[in-house]
């Protein structure tokens, strides 16, 4: 449970400098970037689950699929930016910035913690 709310907050902080950063995204302060980064969290979590239902984990490993989770990524960030009215995406390029950034994060600091 620990790692989990770590992580939330790690995901909050990324998306608050993103905000900081690029033009492309915004979000009104660090508590409504919590509250996206726990909406990504739900929506990632049903994700999983759905495309498992499908049989589609057996993707393999490598490029392709690490492209195709990029890509489910930013269609998760866009639809978070549909749900919530404190957080913004202009479009689908900045959207995989924010997933790319994300997945980043979370490898160098997954190696770490």
């Amino acid at each position: 449970m620990l790692g989990f709310i770590i992580n939330l907050l790690i995901t909050a902080l990324v998306v608050f400098l993103c905000a900081k950063f690029l033009k492309g995204i915004s979000v009104k302060g660090y508590w409504s970037a919590c509250i996206v980064a726990l909406v990504l969290a739900v929506l990632n979590a049903l994700a999983s689950w759905l495309l498992g239902l499908l049989g589609l984990p057996a993707w393999g490993s490598g490029l392709i699929a690490f492209c195709i989770n990029m890509c489910i990524n930013a269609g998760l960030i866009m639809l978070a930016d549909k749900l919530l009215s404190g957080f913004k995406v202009d479009g689908f390029k900045w959207a995989l910035c924010l997933a790319l950034i994300c997945a980043l994060v979370s490898a160098v600091l997954g190696g770490v913690i």
